[in-house]
């Protein structure tokens, strides 16, 4: 995985989960379509709280994975270069194991993955 950039066109805060949702059947930066929105739901309250605010969606999306049909785009919503905002941590292509290792404690949120799971 690539060091993180910030991710270009992204909202200032958080996703909620229908902002999540709605990323499917849109096209990543590689321009294929999104097939699955994976979502990290873990990290701990600890970690949520650090990142987020009193104004932010109880159903935050901070953690997220677009599958295409030829790879995984990770984004975190956390500190970076420039600040707090989206990050862009690259793609990692459909067959990589260390990939399908993560996606294992994430939840698929939409779509159809091409995982086993």
């Amino acid at each position: 995985m690539d060091e993180p950039t910030p991710a270009e066109g992204w909202p200032e805060g958080p996703l909620t989960e229908d902002e999540a949702r709605d990323l499917l059947g849109g096209t990543d930066l590689t321009a294929d379509p999104v097939v699955a929105v994976h979502v990290f739901d873990g990290g701990g309250e600890g970690a949520r709280e650090a990142l987020l605010d009193e104004g932010d969606p109880d159903d935050a999306v901070i953690d997220l994975v677009l599958e295409t049909g030829r790879g995984y785009r990770m984004f975190s919503y956390t500190y970076g270069r420039e600040g707090l905002g989206w990050q862009d941590y690259g793609t990692e292509p459909a067959d990589s194991e260390t990939m399908a290792g993560t996606l294992a404690s994430y939840r698929l949120l939409a779509g159809e993955t091409g995982l086993d799971r």
